[in-house]
Parts: structure tokens; sequence; C-alpha cells
């Protein structure tokens, strides 16, 4: 029984250990065996600590487990999220000695919850690219094939779908659980901007704990700390945990949890048109949606056009955002970070130079009034399912074609970024493969906090990919 435990979602090893037929000294120890059997070949876990976790797993062993929801399992963290007493580099040698004296409130949450932290997972530099390689630890390699893993939540990613972790936390910004989790074939959660308090992610203005997200970045306005697990139950367990406002993050709202669990009517959308969507992403997206219908599920071709405009908006804004808190965590660094961090943040110095002063205010109001037209398109089908991203995971030392047009790496992630600028939640559900035989997830977007919906039909998805 050891060797599985690895292998077994979260829920499933909680109630293991809460009725005493695994101890959490078992559970723990089966998935320090598996990290060390693959992580050397996957880089995906770049702090562990081990003893500690075996320590905390004898704790929960001779305590009383009965309120503990997730008692005994193991869980890593993505190294942009804080946990105290724990290394925190974000990837970067300027934070390589870093360590935080307090845990992020959803890292803490699950900890008050019994779950037991393994370790930390590697991201790109500062989080800010869509692959997952650091000038620190390197790269990190995706269990599906010889593809990228994603990013920037790809070390997490890697982690979980390997069995070295039963779930964890990641960051999103525009994309960054969703496509990792497209990438090697597991499920992942953006939840509603406001739902899970942010306290504890980088980057921030500085690093004075505990880290509260700036109100006026639209990194800080946009980006949320997400779960990434194997099964829906997983994820809709982990929510219950981290959500809710902890009076730090000022955007963090005390919203119920919806419990009506439905599937209701569905939208399916191929778009976005501008950069197009490779053909086998769409037919897998086409092929789930098939599968929701004969199940039962009414489904609309309405297509919400509105969303084409959010993919440049997102661009746009971001432009203007000019890596304003990255630039103030790095003064008297500058020299500690490698050189693709050098390159934005020169790239952005200039755009300052150029115009010091953006209109961010307009663009902060279409942005409203976009949001307002999706929110009356979903007031209609309250769920849409789409692409994750433009393609499946690709080698990264070769260029991506679509319709004959090549895309940036910006350009695959446009299905997430332009959910991410909404706020709106949506699942990154796995559902078919490429002509490589590689993941292609499906994304299941739903109505603010209503996580429920999403997760309804994420759950209806993994039953009837099959």
């Amino acid at each position: 029984m050891p060797d599985e435990l690895a292998g077994l979602a979260a829920t499933v090893l909680a109630g293991m250990v809460r009725r005493r037929e695994a101890s959490a000294r078992e559970v723990v120890e089966a998935h320090l065996a598996r990290i060390d059997a693959v992580n050397g070949e996957l880089n995906a876990i770049v702090t562990l600590r081990a003893e500690e976790a075996l320590a905390e797993a004898d704790r929960i062993d001779r305590g009383d487990t009965s309120n503990l929801p997730l008692a005994g399992v193991p869980f890593t963290v993505k190294d942009l999220i804080a946990t105290g007493g724990v290394r925190t580099t974000a990837g970067t040698p300027a934070l390589a000695d870093w360590v935080p004296k307090l845990d992020a409130t959803a890292v803490a949450r699950l900890r008050a919850a019994g779950a037991i932290l393994l370790g930390k997972t590697n991201c790109p530099e500062w989080g800010m690219f869509t692959y997952t390689r650091n000038s620190l630890f390197g790269e990190t390699r995706n269990p599906a094939g010889p593809v990228t893993v994603g990013g920037s939540s790809g070390g997490e990613a890697a982690a979980i779908a390997s069995g070295c972790s039963a779930l964890g936390l990641g960051t999103d910004f525009g994309g960054s659980v969703r496509w990792p989790a497209h990438c090697t074939g597991i499920l992942a959660l953006r939840p509603t901007a406001g739902r899970v308090p942010r306290t504890g992610q980088l980057p921030t203005p500085s690093l004075d704990e505990p880290l509260i997200p700036n109100q006026i970045t639209l990194q800080g306005r946009v980006q949320v700390i997400g779960p990434l697990a194997r099964s829906v139950d997983d994820l809709e367990q982990v929510l219950t945990v981290i959500a809710g406002a902890d009076g730090l993050d000022p955007f963090a709202v005390p919203a119920p949890l919806g419990t009506n669990g439905d599937v209701p009517a569905v939208a399916v959308w191929d778009g976005p048109a501008t950069p197009a969507v490779r053909d086998d992403v769409v037919a897998t997206v086409r092929e789930a949606a098939g599968r929701l219908e004969k199940a039962g599920v009414r489904m609309t071709e309405q297509e919400p056009s509105m969303l084409e405009r959010a993919v440049t908006l997102y661009s746009e804004l971001r432009d203007t955002d000019r890596l304003q808190d990255l630039r103030r965590l790095l003064r008297g660094r500058e020299d500690q970070v490698g050189q693709d961090v050098r390159d934005a943040v020169a790239a952005a110095e200039e755009a300052d130079r150029r115009d010091p002063n953006p209109d961010r205010d307009l663009l902060w109001e279409e942005r409203d009034r976009l949001r307002a037209e999706a929110l009356a398109f979903l007031d209609e089908v309250p769920v849409l399912i789409m692409a994750v991203a433009t393609v499946p995971p690709y080698p990264l030392d070769q260029p991506v074609f679509v319709a004959g047009r090549e895309q940036t790496q910006w350009d695959v992630l446009a299905p997430s970024r332009l959910i991410s600028l909404l706020g709106f939640p949506a699942a990154s559900v796995p559902f078919g493969s490429s002509a490589e035989g590689l993941p292609i997830g499906v994304q299941v977007v739903g109505r603010p906090f209503r996580e429920d919906q999403v997760l309804a039909t994420a759950r209806l998805l993994m039953e009837v990919r099959q």
C-alpha cells in the first residue's frame, strides 16, 4: 500500500488518515519516496522539507483528526508564494536566501486544515514568463514528454502530475495555473478575483511582511492564488479551505461559496480569432461540448464576441504597468537577476522614458465596460467552455505556428489571459490529446463567485471524457 499512496487523490488520502487506514507518516513517506525517484529528472521541487514534514505527520497521527479536512495530505507550493520559515526565492538569485517569517494566508489555511507542506516548486524568475526555468535552479521538465511544462506554475504542475505531491498552490496572472495544468494533463482552478486572499504572493511593492498585493497595478489586481490537483473533489476541498477575506488583502471579500453544484446552460467558443487557436485544440473543445450535450446539458452556439477585445486590452494594460512592483524590489539588486528579467526591466524603463505618464484610467474604464458585457452574456449562459491556450504543449526550442502565423509565448496564452482580465473563475480540465499524444485541456469559465458551477461542469467533463 505505501507505494500506492503517492497516486491517490488528496481527499481520499485525508479520509484514510482520519479513519486510521493509513498514517500521515506513511502518506508523507510515500511521497518522499516518489520525489526521490523522479524529481532528479524533473527538477520540479527545489526546496524540500522532508524531516519537518515527517515530524508534522507524527503530530497529526498523535492527535484528533476528525476536524481536519486535509489531514496528512502532502502539498507543495509555488516558489512565488511565501512560506514561513521556508526559503522562498521567486526563482531569482536576488532572493536566493530569503526566508519569510509568515505563511501566505492560503498556505496557513491549508496547514491549519491538516495538510503537510513538503516543499517549494520551481517557477520562472519572478513568475514573469510562460515557461519554467530560471538562473537559480534551471529548467523543470514535463512528465508528459519533451515539451514545455508551462509556466509560471510549471514546477507545481510537474510535481502533482508525477505523484510527488497530492495537491498544490500556484499563482495565476495570465494563465499561470491553467496553462501548466493544460501542459501536464492535470486540473487547476483560477478562483474569482477576491475569492482567495492574495496576501503572501510575489511580487509586491516591498518585502515587508505581510506581503500585501498592490491595489493600483494590473498584476496586483488580477493575479490570484489557486489550487492544482488531480481531481475535481480536491480542487473543491482546497477552495473551501482557502477562501474568505483575511483582513489584509484589500480585494478579498467574504462571499459565500455556492453549493447547488448544477451544470447550467453552457456556451462553446472556438475563439479568439486573433491569435488563432490550433485545429486540434478547437476539436477537443468541440468534443467536450458534444459530450456535455449527450449528458443532457443544454448547449448554445451564442458567441461572446466581446472577448476578442479583451485579448489586446490585457496587453495594453500590462504595458502600462511597466513592472512597477518588481522594479521597486530590485533597486540595489539589479545585477542579481537573469538575462530575461534584465531585458524585461530594460524594456519597461525605456517605455517610461518614451511615455512617463501613460493613461491607464481610460483602459480600466474600457475593461469595466467589457466586463459588464461579458457578465450580461453569462447571465444568459452561465458557463462558457473554450481553449486554455492556442496550442498543445510544444518544444521550447521550436517556433509555434497556427494558421501560418508565428505566435509568441504571450499569443499562446491569449485564451487564458483574457479571462484573467475579467476576474472570472476558470478551471483547466484535461480532456483530449494532440496528434503528438500530448495533453490538451478545456477551459471552463463561470460567473464571478460561481466556482460551484465551474467545478460541477469540470466534474461532468471528467466523467464523460472516457
